[in-house]
């Protein structure tokens, strides 16, 4: 029986056939740590001026590259704007070179860049590049890298539909963690004498100023849109936060995906 079959098999090839079958392989899945383009991955928050702090601060942001390819770093720049009250929206705005960092350099596939204040400490925070006031004046606020938890963060790429100039290049925000168009809360956290002003993530609506936060690694893309990102659990938002004051600089540098 198998031989007829091969030879019916045999005369079938040799007369021709024009079928075709179409074979559509589903698309593969992204592994866990693949990312799109550049994201935030992690950032600490510290409030200055709270004794409880210790003097410390740590402060920094890190950026994955989660893609197949290293990335050139010159095509992306850090944006630094805080907020100053509750209800005021205003739109992102990088007004002068000191509100704004342009990156250079190559990044690594699977590797992350992490940007830290001048009065971060070493010892914890390694860094790839320091940027910032050396001012530990509550007056300061507004001055980068101060994160209290109402200063927002945007990670920018060049956009030549861009609507932001950095010095004579357009770029668009491609990134953020928190935004200065949403609305922030009052903390019911400790009182400080710099602000009491952040925008509730993951369900935490008390105090986020004194966190570290981590990026899920079921993020894939990088995302402008705070209110989406930050979600109003801990399940649906995008980012897993410590405890209050209790800052955790274990993986500061390497992927926490």
């Amino acid at each position: 029986m198998n031989r007829i079959i091969l030879l019916a098999f045999a005369i079938i090839l040799l007369n021709g056939c024009s079928s075709k079958i179409d074979i559509t392989l589903p698309a593969k899945p992204p592994a866990d740590n693949e990312t799109s383009d550049l994201i935030i991955s992690e950032i600490a928050t510290f409030i200055n001026t709270d004794g409880n702090a210790g003097g410390v601060r740590n402060h920094y942001v890190e950026l994955y590259n989660g893609t197949h390819d290293n990335v050139d770093l010159s095509q992306y720049a850090i944006g630094y704007q805080a907020s100053l009250d509750e209800n005021t929206l205003l739109d992102w705005s990088f007004p002068t070179d000191a509100t704004y960092l342009k990156l250079s350099g190559t990044l690594e596939s699977t590797k992350c860049y992490v940007i830290a204040s001048p009065q971060a400490d070493a010892t914890y925070v390694p860094s790839n590049i320091v940027w910032g006031t050396e001012s530990t004046a509550a007056a300061d606020a507004s001055s980068p890298l101060q994160l209290s938890g109402n200063s927002g963060i945007a990670l920018l790429k060049k956009d030549a539909a861009g609507i932001y100039i950095l010095g004579n290049e357009t770029y668009s925000v491609l990134d953020v963690f928190g935004s200065p168009n949403v609305a922030r809360v009052v903390s019911g956290g400790s009182n400080s004498s710099r602000n009491n002003f952040m925008w509730p993530t993951a369900g935490e609506s008390i105090d986020t100023r004194n966190r570290t936060f981590w990026r899920k690694k079921t993020v894939h893309d990088p995302s402008s849109d705070w209110a989406l990102t930050s979600g109003t659990t801990a399940d649906n938002s995008q980012w897993t936060i410590s405890g209050d004051r209790a800052w955790d600089y274990s993986n500061v540098g390497q992927p926490s995906r």
